[in-house]
């Protein structure tokens, strides 16, 4: 992998990272403290979505007929802990692009929040009509319940209501600070060409204050139990969670080798076979490991027949114990270094991948080709290693259960 950094506008990086051949540009801008950094469940989301609404020159019809006259897609991504606008164009609209992107950063009038504000309260509901969905929101909410890492979608629908637009206008804006921001650019380019366009573009972040960051996380003092019924629900999702190693710790190599061997893989890993095949617990059965600045998440996840509640937990429970008190196999190793070198491959394919996931490393206080060094890290973990990280899978935990009323567990 190979960038340039260049110092964009008071201390605003920009990461420019040149792939000759290649038709398309994709060029990623990050805002430090996407959902970490509101106070108000559903403020990052709401700016998120009126950054495509209209700017001071541009209406919202306007700006999306120039969008697809031009074949040029931008969209904003808020994350937990930033926001990104991503745009993708083709070689000859980066300037276009670059104006468009400086519109919408700089620019945008947040019109239309009453209408805005009913689409994503439609489109939450909605949502949450799924009982999985309903249970990841249960999980999350209780695991990082008194930090916004907790501002899960029933979050959202109690406090939205109470959003104003100049609020989250100024949330948005407040965002908007040099030494908490970059812009990555991915393509066929030169760097001293497009350095002075960069320049330009960003002139409106010279002399910002800088924003407030995330508060502090607390964690839970002990495990905990949390049902929701659903009368709809055919099946019942099951989900235990655990706080886990954050973004960027030296366990994290580890952590990814574990959870893939234990459901992270697909139809390989264990949870798969042990509880889908042999058990035939399962209609569908996981595990995923996310990570975050402050915090990771770890996560099993099943859907299954209401009666088999209590087996799948007690399954989850073996198969955690299992990883703790035996060493994996030298082929289950193996796997797992072939399967995430694959997903590494997948991932990187495309200069919008590439671009975003620069920008999200960086953001976070990580070298841009963070990503790329975790992979080497990767096949570099051992056996030994695996087993020490499945033992830090500890109390304090959240199992989250949506089922039948009559179906649920009266712990």
């Amino acid at each position: 992998m190979h960038y340039e950094m260049m110092n964009l506008i008071d201390g605003m990086p920009a990461i420019l990272a040149p792939r000759v051949n290649t038709p398309r540009m994709a060029l990623a801008v990050a805002m430090c403290g996407g959902v970490s950094r509101e106070a108000r469940a559903g403020t990052a989301k709401m700016a998120g979505r009126l950054l495509e609404k209209g700017t001071e020159r541009r209406s919202a019809e306007e700006l999306a007929r120039e969008l697809d006259e031009r074949a040029i897609d931008i969209r904003p991504l808020v994350l937990a802990d930033s926001l990104v606008l991503a745009a993708a164009f083709i070689n000859r609209e980066l300037d276009a692009a670059l104006d468009l992107v400086e519109d919408m950063l700089f620019h945008s009038t947040f019109a239309d929040f009453d209408k805005e504000r009913d689409k994503l309260t439609g489109e939450t509901q909605a949502a949450l009509d799924h009982p999985g969905e309903l249970a990841h929101d249960l999980l999350t909410r209780t695991l990082f319940e008194g930090h916004p890492y907790g501002h899960s979608s029933t979050r959202v629908l109690e406090e939205i209501g109470e959003l104003q637009a100049d609020s989250v206008r100024a949330w948005y804006y407040n965002g908007l600070s040099p030494d908490r921001m970059n812009l990555v650019l991915v393509g066929d380019f030169t760097p001293q060409e497009v350095a002075p366009k960069l320049s330009a573009a960003f002139a409106n972040l010279a002399g910002r204050e800088p924003v407030l960051t995330a508060p502090p996380l607390t964690p839970l003092e002990g495990d905990r139990v949390v049902t929701r019924a659903h009368p709809n629900a055919q099946q019942a999702q099951v989900l235990r969670g655990w706080y886990a190693p954050p973004l960027g710790a030296e366990e994290q190599a580890a952590m990814t080798v574990m959870n893939t061997i234990l459901g992270g893989g697909g139809l390989s890993s264990r949870l798969f076979v042990e509880l889908r095949d042999r058990q035939g617990l399962a209609y569908s059965v996981r595990s995923q490991y996310i990570t975050m600045r402050l915090t990771g998440e770890f996560v099993v996840a099943i859907g299954t027949s209401p009666e088999n509640i209590a087996r799948a937990r007690l399954g989850f429970a073996e198969q955690i114990a299992r990883l703790q008190q035996e060493p994996i196999t030298p082929d289950e190793l193996d796997f797992a270094h072939g399967w995430l070198a694959g997903a590494f491959v997948l991932g990187q394919e495309t200069n919008s991948q590439y671009c975003l996931d620069m920008a999200i490393n960086h953001i976070n206080g990580l070298s841009p080709d963070y990503s790329e060094r975790l992979q080497r890290r990767t096949r570099e973990v051992t056996i030994p290693d695996v087993q020490v990280v499945a033992q830090s899978i500890t109390p304090p935990s959240v199992t989250a259960i949506v089922a039948r009323e009559d179906a649920l567990p009266t712990e």
